[in-house]
C-alpha cells in the first residue's frame, strides 16, 4: 500500500481534473443494491464507506444521490484535494484509512465501494474489512472505467506507456490479475454488469488522462516531454475538430464478500 501511496504522490491535481465519472445506470444499480428504487435517491439513512476514494469523483456522485458517506483514502495528497473539495458536505466524513483498516466502527456501512481502486487492495485483507464493517446483508460494488481492449487508439496508446513508462504492465493493473482477484475477493459470486460509457476529450483531457496514471513519469521525469509528445501525437491522428471519443466500457461487480 506504500509503494501504491507514492505512485500517486503529486498527482491528485491533475487525477482531480482529467479523471472520469461514471455512468448514472450505474448509481442507479446501486441504489437497488441497497434495496432503494432505481429512479429515487435512496434517503441519508444509506451509509457508504467509498474505499480508495482518492480525489472524491465517485464519492461526490454517492453524495449527490443522497448517501451518507465515509470516503477513506491513505495518501495524503489526494485526501487533501478531497477534503477541499468535498470535505464541507454535511454527509461525508474522510478517513485516512486503507483497504485493511479503513478506521470505519463495525458494521457502520451498509454497502461499500471501490471505484478504480480494487486492483491496488490485497483481497483477502479487503474481504475481511468489509465483513467487520458492513451490516448483515450488506454489499460491495467494485467499479472500473476500462478503455476498450481491442481499439485501435487503446493498442496504440499501451504501446506509448511501454515506451515511456517502465512500471507500466498494463491498464488498471492487468485484467487476468484483477479477474483473479475479483472471485477471491466474493467468493461466492457476484453480478457483472458493463455500460457504454464512452467519452468525449480535447487534447488536454486526453493527455491528462494518461499523466494521472501511477505508471505515468511526473513532470521534470526525463521521459516526460516524449511521453507528453507522443500522447498529443496519437490524439491528433485520431481526433476530428479538436475532439474524440474515448473508447471506454464502465464495470460494475456487485456481491456479497
Amino acid at each position: 500500500m506504500e509503494r501504491t501511496v507514492l505512485q500517486f504522490e503529486g498527482k491528485a491535481a491533475v487525477y482531480q481534473k482529467y479523471r472520469p465519472d461514471y455512468p448514472a445506470a450505474c448509481l442507479s444499480d446501486l441504489r437497488q443494491a441497497c434495496g432503494g428504487p432505481a429512479d429515487g435517491r435512496p434517503g441519508e439513512d444509506i451509509q457508504i464507506a467509498d474505499v480508495g476514494a482518492g480525489t472524491g469523483i465517485f464519492t461526490w456522485q454517492l453524495l449527490e444521490r443522497g448517501y451518507t458517506v465515509a470516503a477513506v483514502e491513505p495518501g495524503e495528497d489526494m485526501r487533501r484535494t478531497l477534503s477541499e473539495t468535498l470535505g464541507n458536505h454535511p454527509r461525508l466524513t474522510v478517513y485516512n484509512g486503507c483497504a485493511a483498516a479503513t478506521g470505519l466502527p463495525d458494521r457502520w456501512a451498509d454497502g461499500v465501494t471501490a471505484a478504480q481502486a480494487f486492483h491496488w487492495f490485497e483481497p483477502s485483507a479487503f474481504r475481511r474489512e468489509c465483513k467487520r464493517i458492513l451490516r448483515p446483508g450488506g454489499f460491495a460494488a467494485l467499479i472500473w472505467n476500462n478503455r476498450i481492449a481491442e481499439h485501435p487508439l487503446t493498442l496504440a496508446a499501451a504501446d506509448i506507456c511501454r515506451t515511456h513508462c517502465p512500471a507500466f504492465t498494463g491498464f488498471s493493473g492487468g485484467s487476468r490479475r484483477r479477474e483473479e482477484s475479483i472471485r477471491e475477493f466474493f467468493g461466492g459470486g457476484c453480478a457483472i454488469t458493463v455500460y457504454d460509457h464512452p467519452l468525449k476529450m480535447d487534447e488536454a483531457a486526453f493527455v491528462g488522462r494518461y499523466l494521472s496514471s501511477s505508471y505515468a513519469p511526473k513532470k521534470g521525469d526525463e521521459a516526460y516531454d516524449a511521453y507528453v509528445e507522443d500522447l498529443t501525437g496519437l490524439f491528433r491522428a485520431f481526433a476530428k475538430e479538436g475532439l474524440l471519443l474515448f473508447p471506454n466500457r464502465t464495470c460494475c461487480y456487485i456481491g456479497r464478500p
